[in-house]
This record gives C-alpha cells, structure tokens and sequence, in this order.
C-alpha cells in the first residue's frame, strides 16, 4: 500500500505549526538541527498527516500554486475557530458533488478546505 504526505514549503515552519495547532490540528512530529531552525514538522487532522518544510525566505508570497482538502466527518465544530484565526474563502452549504465546504486561508496563504458530507 502505497500513502502520498502533502507538503508545504513555509518561511517559518515553527509559526505555521503553531498556527495549525491553534485550530485543532496535532502536531505528531518534528525535527531540528542544533542550532538551527525546525527542518519541518508533520501535523495531522483526523488521521490525514501533511508535513511544513523551509521554504528558505523571509517573505510571505502572495501567490501559491498548492493548497489542502480534508474530507472530515463535519466541520461545524472547527468553524468558529477557523473565522476568529484565517481568512475566510467561503463557504458552502452543499456543492454540485455533495459536500459543504468551508474554505479558508492559511497564514501563509495556502487555500485550505474541510469539506463532508451533510447529513441525508
């Protein structure tokens, strides 16, 4: 059986963990070099894992070409949470293929989605 780990490059891995941490997420690991900064960190959201690495600058870009999705048992919970710490994209009730979505941004401006399925 073969997994795919996502990953995104961040200009500071131990701020974006944090910040992932503070809307529920659990950090399951992390590695440093003495001296230096977090090489990445591994966090993870009801069993679905993606790791930060450096991305070597200091400056936070604009655009970005790589984003999440997150298909979770509901987002109802995490919502408030989510609109007091990111930028809110959107949010839908029920998409063409039957999920409701919330969309939001990251603090680096990675586009991050939960989306699940409403109760029938």
């Amino acid at each position: 059986m073969a997994t795919c780990l996502s990953f995104l490059r961040v200009p500071d891995v131990l701020k974006t963990m944090e910040w992932y941490m503070g809307i529920g997420f659990n950090c399951l690991g992390t590695h440093q070099e003495p001296g230096c900064e977090l090489d990445w960190a591994l966090l993870d959201w009801q069993g679905a894992k993606f790791m930060l690495y450096p991305d070597g600058s200091t400056e936070y870009s604009k655009t970005k070409d790589a984003g999440l999705y997150f298909y979770v048992e509901a987002t109802v919970e995490i919502t408030d949470v989510i609109k007091e710490k990111a930028e809110m994209i959107e949010i839908n009730p029920e998409t063409e293929y039957g999920k409701k979505e919330i969309v939001f941004k990251d603090i680096n401006g990675f586009q991050v989605t939960f989306g699940y399925e409403p109760d029938k």
